[in-house]
């Protein structure tokens, strides 16, 4: 009950303190305009009186009581707690100017972190094309070595051969040298002309023309090899044919009228469509290794179709497993699936033909030389792109090319090189994205009377723009020989 009144009383008396100090003196001595001074023998009374405490208040004068204004302090603490307040504010504004900075820089510093990321991962995907093409040229190489010794044998044999070749035709010349008659060299007397007379120079041009007609042979050898090859698969197919007309029973594998068989046991199964009989027009079981497992594909000639579209039967915004295990129906729109097809293009060396069909019916097209992709570990790259092939007429344009070592992505794994965005949701579909398109063959398949395909539609840059397409088609094949432009 007492803490109240005593915290009241301590609040009164600070105060009265405060005021006491603003104002120079508790209490303020009374000031005496009247009369003469008091006499001298007063004073020392005087003196004693202000001394002795006294609770009256006569000793002032009523007309100039101690100088208190509380509305004067109040008004001057305000102001101090004012400008309190505003160097609070001020120092306030400061740090979130410093924190916004900071802010930006951690920002900044991100944005070029993904930037070395992605120069990094593109770097990556260009060293992983160079291996893959590395691998191919070396394993061709070891195929191409193996075909020249079983033809001409082991390199040490063929170098001791053209030793001994070699050999034989000097012996024949310094023979043939020997052999002059006398009256030829008038002025060498009697002496006799051996194989030392021949200057450097003439055994030079000697071993020079030998090498020269051993190479012309070397390449005449091959020319006749890859002939004879060429010749065999020719009987290959035909007596394959005859075996079909006198069995009465087309080949097992492809899907034709009813009645037909399935595949024999024993019967090898074609690992391209470039290699198979039927391969005209139909659907054919292909197989790549014998370990490996058997699937089918849509041929068109020698060509194999991973992709092929004509209407919006089929939905193309799908999912990374539809594309993975791919989707659709061989006999109509389908996409063979990027497992498949990163399997066929690790198999051999493929090159790709896009075939494009606008609703002006304008059919053009666009080859490339080499074409591969990597596997699902490595989120199946367009690894491989070669060189494209502007001589085919009508043609397309290159619109592919920029998409080159980008990965795969689809509206729920992105997987593009664009750092603030998602290609796949933004052009509805699939594909190598860089950052993020010049073209858009995964995209929604839009008809003419709905409009413009512009970014979410089926186009290809430099044929159409970003108008919508009637037909897309995607094809590889075998690359047919591996010249020097070709590896390269």
């Amino acid at each position: 009950m007492m803490r109240p009144q005593l915290v009241a009383m301590a609040i009164v008396m600070v105060m009265a303190v405060i005021c006491g100090f603003g104002s120079g003196s508790v209490v303020e001595a009374p000031a005496l305009t009247e009369g003469p001074p008091p006499p001298p023998h007063n004073r020392r009374l005087n003196q004693t009186r202000s001394r002795m405490p006294n609770n009256f208040r006569s000793y002032t004068s009523p007309t100039s009581p101690p100088k208190c204004d509380y509305r004067d302090m109040m008004t001057n603490l305000h102001d101090r707690v004012g400008i309190l307040v505003t160097l609070d504010e001020d120092q306030r504004h400061r740090l979130e100017v410093i924190d916004q900075k900071l802010d930006q820089l951690v920002a900044s510093s991100s944005a070029k972190m993904e930037s070395m990321k992605a120069q990094q991962l593109d770097f990556k995907q260009r060293l992983d094309s160079f291996e893959h093409i590395q691998r191919l040229s070396r394993n061709t190489l070891d195929e191409l070595k193996g075909e020249t010794d079983k033809v001409f044998g082991s390199r040490p044999v063929r170098e001791l051969k053209h030793k001994l070749i070699n050999r034989l035709k000097m012996n024949d010349l310094s023979r043939t040298a020997r052999d002059v008659p006398q009256d030829q060299h008038p002025e060498s007397g009697s002496r006799v002309f051996n194989e030392s007379d021949l200057s450097l120079s003439d055994r030079l041009d000697a071993l020079a023309t030998l090498l020269t007609s051993t190479a012309l042979q070397v390449r005449s050898t091959q020319i006749e090899v890859n002939s004879l090859g060429r010749v065999i698969k020719r009987q290959t197919r035909l007596l394959q044919g005859k075996n079909i007309k006198s069995n009465g029973s087309p080949s097992p594998i492809f899907y034709g009228p009813a009645g037909i068989d399935g595949p024999k046991p024993d019967q090898d199964l074609p690992h391209s469509c470039k290699y198979h009989l039927l391969s005209n027009q139909g659907i054919v079981k292909l197989q790549l290794s014998p370990d490996s497992e058997s699937f089918y594909v849509a041929c068109d000639d020698d060509w194999t179709v991973i992709l092929s579209r004509t209407s919006d039967d089929v939905s193309f915004e799908r999912g990374w497993l539809d594309y993975r295990d791919g989707f659709g129906n061989l006999a109509g729109d389908f996409f063979i699936g990027l497992n498949k097809l990163h399997a066929l293009t690790a198999s051999s060396l493929h090159e790709l033909r896009i075939v494009l069909v606008d609703f002006m019916g304008n059919e053009a097209y666009a080859e490339y030389s080499v074409f591969a992709i990597g596997s699902e570990r490595e989120l199946y790259p367009l690894s491989v792109l070669g060189q494209f092939q502007d001589s085919v007429e009508p043609s397309a344009g290159d619109s592919l090319s920029y998409h080159a070592g980008a990965r795969f992505s689809t509206v729920d794994q992105d997987n593009d090189n664009c750092l603030d965005c998602n290609c796949a949701l933004k052009h509805k579909g699939a594909g190598w994205f860089n950052n993020c398109a010049t073209s858009n063959l995964f995209g929604q398949y839009i008809t003419r009377s709905q409009g413009q395909a512009l970014e979410t539609g089926m186009w290809w840059d430099t044929f159409a723009g970003q108008n919508s397409l009637k037909k897309v088609r995607w094809m590889i094949r075998p690359v047919a020989d591996f010249s020097d432009d070709t590896r390269r």
